[in-house]
């Protein structure tokens, strides 16, 4: 929301930004003064505070001054003001996420190991007010213990899956942990929630003792039985044993009333008292993406441990925490590496207190960003009409290591092209087609590399480019995202296949680019006037892109190839398919020296000259008289 005031002058003075809640991590901002036409002058001479956020100079963008707002640590508001020369202008913006609550529960409230198969999970995302609340992702969720399966949106704001209680027999407590991210599926805000689930173990008693006794078991203040011991003494009691007792108090009746009282060890293993959810689950190796690890505890009972000591490590990244979360969670941050480790990445963290069971291992992948140069190159630098030549495109990305999984598309004003294929990582080959006929001369192949695609949208960049505004979705990595919905001012538009999109023309006013899955991510765009500037000052989305100039020639009955390697030459005979011809006559010719007799090997000969200078060497195919002409230094 913005606030405006003018002086008695004609100017006008306003601050831009965001129009929805914004980042924790921080927002641009612009200041824009405009005289009596309405037009945008030099923003001088201004004084500009901010209440709650730190502010870090932007952009040169003349006429406008330009500053980053970075939030300070808990702040849920900030105010900017700026005023000088008579003028004043302040806005108002709230930080995200929402104050979203996160609410877990299973039915049954207490399942029952050996009589319980499964549960039904619910998890509600609730505003303040108690009404749902969707402009979160759908909820991460990790169990200890179990499986969580086949999550599904029941309605606004709620989520239902199947809980699949463990296979093991003896009690334990389940921890379940739900992670909401905001303002996209990719981003470490976001609200969460947590569960302690009691798993009780229905089992029975085995024992023995006098013969024909009655017995019975107490456990938890609950008495099971009593059963009469067998003929020799040989009994077995149904009970339910609830976590975090580990014994029975023994009460048996003998034939004649005496009583005899005794503890049973029940021998239950070590429990599991740990649950960790990892979100994002994959990043870019650029050593400053981040993902959040929220981790909940509890004792053997299924109650909360305020003061647990759990530690926390890393591979290649780094970590920062423990930090006590809302709800008694620990948070850890982490930052990706500037490159990836030589193994898979990996956050562990362990509760020693609770025993060796109390450790989880959630992995993270760490991904390559897209591909940002290509290299283009042909087997020969003239080509015949009526043949066909192999293409070789490598890609690379920011730090020239080769990007596999790029998407290529080679052009040529004439002939098509073969679906290019990946042979090794960050190498396509396509076979580039020429008609039989067509004009000769110089022609141009080009190509145009992206990607690879992304899955999850975390990024939404809008920019201006020839009087008109596009729009794309990425994710964390830059990767694009394809076929992504938007909404502009009311209007529907889908990206395209590379993640990008027309908006429209640039008009003056305020555009606001909203995702539409995910509300939380959108763009809010100033154009100041006719003709710009725009606010945020956005970079065209550059593809990587080569090219390569070629001569057509007339279309020949064989292609003569030669290979130079030292003082040694081999050749063959192509069809206009590059097929090599077996059993073509051929002649060779040398300027200087003498060669060694040639040997033919699948329709290829080789021979070596032997010359102390540099020899002409040329192949003519007998039939047809089509030569081919090299230099050979040996």
């Amino acid at each position: 929301m913005l606030l405006v005031a003018s002086a008695a002058t004609a100017d006008t003075l306003d601050i831009l930004g965001p129009s929805a809640p914004v980042p924790p991590d921080g927002f641009p901002i612009a200041l824009v003064r405009r005289d009596g036409t309405g037009a945008p002058v030099p923003a001088e001479g201004l004084h500009v505070l901010a209440s709650g956020a730190r502010l870090l100079p932007g952009s040169e963008q003349p006429p406008l001054r330009t500053w980053l707002v970075v939030p300070e640590p808990g702040a849920r508001e900030v105010r900017v003001t700026a005023e000088g020369a008579g003028l004043r202008a302040e806005a108002r913006y709230v930080l995200g996420p929402p104050a979203t609550q996160v609410l877990l529960s299973v039915e049954p409230r207490a399942p029952v190991k050996g009589r319980d198969k499964e549960a039904r999970l619910t998890v509600r995302m609730l505003q303040p007010d108690g009404t749902p609340d969707d402009t979160g992702a759908p909820p991460v969720l990790r169990a200890n213990v179990g499986r969580v399966e086949e999550l599904a949106r029941t309605g606004p704001g709620t989520w239902e899956a199947r809980y699949v209680l463990p296979d093991t027999r003896y009690p334990e407590v389940a921890i379940l942990v739900a992670l909401s991210a905001w303002p996209h599926p990719e981003s470490i805000y976001g609200a969460y929630g947590k569960v302690l689930v009691p798993l009780a173990a229905s089992v029975e008693l085995p024992g023995r003792t006098e013969p024909n006794a009655d017995l019975s078991a107490t456990i938890a203040g609950t008495t099971f039985g009593p059963v009469k011991a067998a003929p020799d003494g040989r009994f077995r009691l149904p009970v339910v044993v609830p976590p975090g007792h580990s014994a029975a108090q023994i009460r048996a009746v003998d034939a004649a009333g005496n009583v005899r009282r005794s503890r049973m060890d029940l021998a239950l293993p070590p429990t599991d008292g740990l649950a960790c959810v990892l979100n994002p689950q994959r990043l870019p190796a650029d050593g400053v993406s981040r993902a959040r690890m929220l981790c909940a505890t509890s004792d053997a009972y299924g109650r909360p441990v305020q003061d647990a000591r759990v530690t926390a490590s890393v591979r290649g990244g780094t970590l920062r925490g423990p930090t006590r979360a809302e709800g008694g969670l620990l948070e850890w941050i982490y930052t990706a590496p500037r490159t990836a480790p030589a193994e898979p990445e990996r956050l562990v963290a362990t509760w020693p207190e609770r025993g060796t069971s109390s450790r989880e291992e959630l992995p993270l992948r760490l991904v390559q960003g897209p591909v940002t140069s290509a290299v283009l190159s042909l087997a020969e630098p003239v080509v015949h009409l009526g043949s066909t030549v192999a293409v070789t495109i490598t890609t690379r990305d920011v730090s020239g290591q080769p990007r596999p999984g790029a998407v290529v598309v080679p052009q040529a004003p004439v002939g098509t092209f073969s679906p290019p294929r990946e042979e090794s990582p960050g190498v396509s080959r396509s076979a580039w087609t020429l008609p039989p006929t067509g004009t000769l001369g110089k022609t141009v192949v080009k190509v145009l590399a992206y990607g690879p695609m992304g899955t999850e949208p975390a990024r939404l960049r809008v920019w201006a480019e020839g009087g008109v505004l596009f729009a794309e979705v990425t994710d964390l990595a830059g990767l694009p995202v394809p076929r992504q919905p938007l909404r502009v001012g009311g209007e529907e538009r889908m990206t395209g296949e590379d993640g990008t999109g027309v908006l429209g023309p640039v008009r003056p006013g305020r555009v606001e680019v909203v995702h539409g899955l995910w509300p939380g991510l959108r763009q809010t765009v100033h154009v100041v006037a006719e003709g710009g500037p725009v606010f945020p000052l956005e970079r065209p989305l550059v593809s990587a892109t080569a090219e390569q100039s070629v001569e057509l020639a007339p279309p020949v009955p064989v292609n003569v190839r030669l290979k130079v390697e030292g003082a040694r030459v081999t050749f063959w005979m192509e069809d206009a398919s590059g097929r090599v011809l077996e059993g073509r006559e051929a002649h060779v010719w040398l300027s200087a020296g003498q060669r060694s007799a040639v040997e033919v090997k699948e329709g290829r000969g080789s021979f070596r000259v032997m010359h102390d200078g540099p020899v002409s060497v040329s192949v003519a195919d007998v039939a047809t008289g089509v030569t081919a002409l090299t230099e050979v230094r040996p």
